[in-house]
């Protein structure tokens, strides 16, 4: 079972052979295929983007911080 995220939370995303922190800002679909959406800012994905930006990402990806992979 994928665990639960609740919106504004900081999550774990995949981004190219990375991670970066992102910001949960809405979850959607059927189990199996559950999908995030995720805020990526500057601050806080180590300017990896240059302007807030969103992301879509299939939940089983995501993970919190401190939590290995």
């Amino acid at each position: 079972m994928s665990p639960t995220f609740e919106f504004g939370e900081t999550v774990v995303v995949p981004w190219c052979n990375d991670e970066v922190l992102a910001t949960v800002t809405e979850i959607y679909g059927h189990a199996p295929d559950l999908m995030i959406i995720v805020t990526l800012s500057p601050e806080l994905s180590g300017f990896i983007v240059d302007e807030p930006t969103t992301l879509a990402v299939r939940l089983a990806s995501v993970r919190r911080p401190g939590v290995a992979a």
